[in-house]
């Protein structure tokens, strides 16, 4: 049985899962499933995060990276980078009021009309996008042990938490410019985004066409399109606006080495990957028959008034799971590994610590 994530009002409900009897395969269900480890990890994280941003926001680092002379920045850069800034958090908030805010009512027809009805119910696609901003915090990760990634200070930026995170090296980089307008985004779109739109634009169309598709099939479709799609949109990024680059490289999987907009291929393999995860948990929701992840399922151990927190935070637990194991740790560890670099424009150096950029 194949079943929407699609809930009455379009979204699946905290309670929506629920049988109104208990059977003996209800039982066997809320034996199963590891909800309570993804949780824990979620709530970890999640006070990781917490503590690493309240801490950044107070401390000396909470400020404007500087803009290190004497490379000028070209004006049409300037323009892409604004153009690049707005559009991501158009398209973020697009993505919370889509999946966050407007499943949180439905409408119910009355004597005196449509009226709306606050219901409280966080769909899946709304954790996701949740986990995904959450997940963002992971970001400090890409510079906890040297300069493996270039950001630009022209960005609109605040400097970066990355020394509040554990694993960072204290003789590492601390002072660089955290894109906020369009970093945070990213981890939106390259996951949420892209398991929604594979549901619709590859799987549904594809399942309608050979009915006899498997889903391995499916998977390596999906996967080659979010591939492509990284790569297309990252080196447009890279190339039409030095927002970013990767200045040190696993050369042999490296293409344009030793180029400011040097770019390993692997980048778009862990991206893509990543996505695909995401794009096989959603799809697994939808085809539950109690419309569950599979991080969530087993919430029914716990109280009634636990379910709701305790699915949100496996959700989370497993949006930062995955991008620290399938993105951060081997891109680090290429990195480190590394033996392409390429010679940074001075508005894409740390503004400390500039011994960690290798020329």
């Amino acid at each position: 049985m194949v079943r929407g994530l699609e809930d009455g009002d379009g979204f699946p409900s905290e309670s929506s899962s629920l049988l109104p009897r208990s059977t003996k395969d209800d039982h066997k269900n809320a034996r199963g499933g590891f909800v309570t480890l993804w949780a824990a990890f979620g709530l970890i994280w999640v006070l990781t995060a917490v503590q690493a941003v309240i801490r950044w926001i107070f401390s000396s680092d909470f400020s404007p990276a500087p803009v290190l002379g004497p490379d000028a920045y070209p004006l049409f850069r300037m323009i892409g980078l604004r153009v690049l800034e707005v559009a991501s958090v158009g398209v973020v908030l697009g993505f919370a009021y889509k999946c966050v805010i407007a499943p949180l009512w439905t409408t119910n027809t009355t004597l005196d009309g449509p009226a709306k009805q606050y219901t409280g119910r966080l769909s899946l696609d709304g954790k996701f996008v949740i986990g995904g901003i959450v997940a963002w915090i992971t970001d400090g990760f890409l510079n906890c042990r040297e300069y493996l990634f270039a950001w630009n200070a022209h960005s609109v930026n605040m400097g970066v938490w990355t020394r509040f995170l554990p694993f960072h090296n204290p003789h590492g980089p601390t002072q660089y410019a955290e894109g906020l307008l369009w970093g945070m985004p990213m981890y939106v779109y390259f996951c949420a985004g892209v398991a929604i739109v594979a549901w619709e634009v590859v799987v549904k169309p594809l399942r309608k066409r050979w009915p006899g598709v498997t889903d391995a099939q499916l998977f390596v479709v999906i996967w080659v399109c979010e591939f492509v799609f990284d790569f297309v949109v990252e080196n447009t990024i890279i190339r039409g606006t030095h927002a970013y680059s990767f200045p040190k490289t696993f050369g042999p999987l490296t293409l344009w080495k030793g180029e400011v907009h040097q770019f390993p291929i692997y980048e778009s393999v862990f991206v893509a990957t990543l996505g695909s995860a995401y794009t096989r948990a959603r799809m697994d929701a939808i085809e539950d028959p109690k419309g569950l992840s599979p991080v969530e399922k087993g919430y029914e151990r716990w109280p009634k008034i636990l379910q709701a927190p305790v699915r949100a935070l496996a959700v989370i637990g497993f949006c930062a799971a995955a991008t620290i194991l399938i993105y951060h740790l081997p891109l680090n560890w290429l990195g480190l590994i590394g033996d392409s670099t390429s010679r940074l424009p001075s508005y894409m150096r740390p503004g400390s610590d500039r011994d960690q950029i290798l020329s």
